[in-house]
């Protein structure tokens, strides 16, 4: 019998999906991420002596914001509008797309010529029980 856990699987769906420039942005997209269930992960980039020369604010940041590639969809329509935000070029977008429209109308030419599931019936235990007394 094999086991059904493996110690070579590796699975990585874990995608760069923005880069975010201010703390402001930063905020908000992580307000959004959480409202609507979205986990992520945020990757901190160090600045470059210029960066830290110019930046008198202290406001400017530089990170990454990772998350998993089936949310990509999703997370691009909840941080539209969000200024400091640089999405990242996945290429997986209108492969996802394309994928959900072969779903979508699978389910809609599903006219429930198939199998259909029987109707469960459940017995009464407690006639069962009032009989024996």
């Amino acid at each position: 019998m094999s086991s059904i856990i493996q110690s070579n699987q590796v699975f990585n769906n874990e995608i760069a999906f923005c880069r975010v420039y201010s703390l402001e942005s930063k905020k908000q997209l992580e307000e959004r991420f959480l409202a609507h269930r979205i986990s992520y992960f945020i990757e901190w980039q160090d600045k470059s002596i210029i960066q830290r020369l110019f930046d008198r604010k202290g406001s400017k940041i530089v990170c990454t914001f990772r998350i998993n590639k089936s949310e990509v969809l999703r997370a691009r329509e909840l941080a539209q509008g969000i200024e400091g935000i640089k999405f990242k070029d996945n290429g997986d977008i209108k492969f996802n797309e394309r994928i959900r429209r072969r779903s979508e109308a699978v389910k809609s030419n599903d006219d429930g010529d198939g199998l259909e599931m029987p109707e469960l019936k459940f017995e009464n235990s407690t006639e069962d029980y009032e009989e024996e007394n």
